[in-house]
């Protein structure tokens, strides 16, 4: 084909019919396979539903006790704020997401073992340790960022109210 288009000749017609299942041609579709027209913002109640679920599977999760409160009061905040005025601040969701990003790095930076019988006796972060003594088996590695997950992709379909939006942030 390209040394038809150098030579100036037209390429052959079963090349043009190719040419109509080309990727370029298609309208533009989410990574999820959906067009814009089917992506719709999830209603506030839902968004609600899926705070309290989050902040549920938080308390339940083996992150460390300062990051499981953390994490839930910013999910009672933003649910409450969702549910009383249906969108939150901006600057909530970037504070949300912040706290979030903080567990993930904790979790990412715990020293993880194969079963229970590699844990150490004494947990200290389960009673607010350092960090860096962090220890977690791989399925509650696993569930700490499937939860964090979770909440991620709740704070991202958060609506935000515009009126607090500023102008520099604001993309044409």
């Amino acid at each position: 084909m390209r040394t038809a288009r150098v030579l100036g000749t037209p390429p052959p017609p079963w090349c043009r019919d190719l040419h109509d299942m080309c990727a370029n041609d298609s309208p533009s579709q989410k990574r999820d396979g959906a067009t814009s027209g089917q992506c719709d913002q999830p209603e506030p109640a839902a968004l609600c539903a899926d705070y309290a679920d989050s902040a549920a599977a938080i308390r339940e999760s083996p992150l460390p006790a300062t990051r499981r409160a953390a994490l839930a009061d910013q999910c009672a905040q933003t649910r409450a704020t969702l549910d009383a005025e249906g969108a939150v601040s901006p600057a909530a969701v970037v504070t949300l997401v912040g706290v979030v990003a903080e567990a993930v790095a904790d979790v990412q930076s715990a020293t993880v073992v194969r079963d229970d019988a590699a844990l150490p006796t004494e947990r200290p972060v389960a009673a607010g340790g350092s960090a860096a003594e962090y220890t977690l088996t791989v399925a509650e590695r696993d569930a700490s960022l499937d939860a964090l997950a979770d909440l991620l992709f709740t704070a991202v379909d958060t609506p935000t109210r515009e009126s607090d939006v500023t102008p520099d942030a604001q993309t044409d």
